[in-house]
């Protein structure tokens, strides 16, 4: 009985190995708590770009200053996500775009931006040197990549 207690418990552990969750990991760029961490840049309105909607832009302590102050070009370690909401008071969260400036050399096509798309959830969609994230981002009137003035 207990051999046979010993085969199932292995069985079982050897197909819950095979089952694993493969969902898409959260960002290492966006803190979970990032409400708390990150502040608010930009605040709600209208946009063309990324599915149209609304969006709300917020950076984290490294790029806050450059960004509300238009020091171009922002700092290794500057955080820039645009939260995507359905509406225009901006609380029916959709998604996220995230910059992240990275050290150089990472990318010197995009001045080193490394690119995410995330879900509602915080769940990478999309990751690294995404060109159709930097050819939009490239051209005037955009400044080190960053398109949506505060």
């Amino acid at each position: 009985m207990k051999t046979t207690l010993h085969v199932l418990a292995a069985g079982a552990a050897l197909l819950a190995g095979c089952f694993q969750d493969s969902t898409a990991q959260h960002s290492t760029f966006l803190p979970l708590d990032y409400e708390a961490r990150f502040q608010a840049v930009r605040t709600c309105r209208a946009v063309a770009g990324h599915g149209l909607g609304y969006q709300r832009v917020l950076a984290n302590d490294v790029a806050q200053a450059p960004y509300t102050t238009g020091s171009y070009p922002l700092p290794t370690g500057a955080v820039v996500v645009a939260e995507q909401h359905a509406e225009s008071s901006c609380t029916s969260l959709t998604g996220f775009y995230l910059m992240a400036k990275e050290s150089p050399g990472y990318d010197t096509a995009t001045a080193d931006w490394h690119w995410q798309r995330l879900d509602a959830n915080q769940r990478v969609l999309e990751d690294g040197r995404l060109q159709k994230c930097s050819s939009c981002h490239a051209p005037a009137p955009c400044n080190d990549y960053l398109c949506s003035p505060p």
